[in-house]
């Protein structure tokens, strides 16, 4: 079995202990757990991140990819627009939409780039630039220029 995030204190306790039959605690670890069996239970000491705590943090944001992070943003952001969207067509079925709501609409629209690079497909780019063309149109019907 492998054990990662050792220290190399604690692997040198370890190996000490190792004998030819198998496992035996030395004596100084065997009188401090004896100490500390008769001792009333205390706070236990903080926890100390290790090397190999933020190494394997290091690794992990490296893994991450930098297209796939910006892809996944972008989509975020479309999902936003076509959420608001929406709920100005929810508002406008029941009479009138608020202007707050039309505000962040015409916020999101002015804000909203689809962008040409490798990180967007040619359908996802389309479906965007479509959606940017609808708001723009809602937009135009309540006499807003965004």
């Amino acid at each position: 079995m492998r054990i990662d995030g050792i220290t190399p204190l604690l692997q040198s306790m370890l190996a000490d202990t190792r004998t030819r039959d198998g496992f035996a605690l030395p004596a100084a670890v065997a009188s401090a757990a004896a100490a500390t069996a008769e001792a009333p239970p205390s706070t236990p000491p903080p926890v100390v991140p290790t090397s190999a705590t933020s190494v394997q943090m290091m690794v992990a944001l490296a893994a991450v990819d930098p297209v796939s992070e910006r892809r996944r943003k972008i989509a975020v952001e479309a999902d936003r627009g076509l959420t608001l969207l929406e709920r100005l067509r929810d508002d406008l079925a029941h009479g009138a939409a608020p202007p707050e709501r039309v505000q962040e609409l015409a916020t999101w629209v002015e804000a909203f780039v689809v962008p040409d690079d490798a990180a967007v497909t040619p359908e996802f780019a389309k479906v965007a630039r479509d959606l940017e063309v609808r708001v723009r149109v809602e937009l135009a019907k309540l006499d807003l220029n965004a």
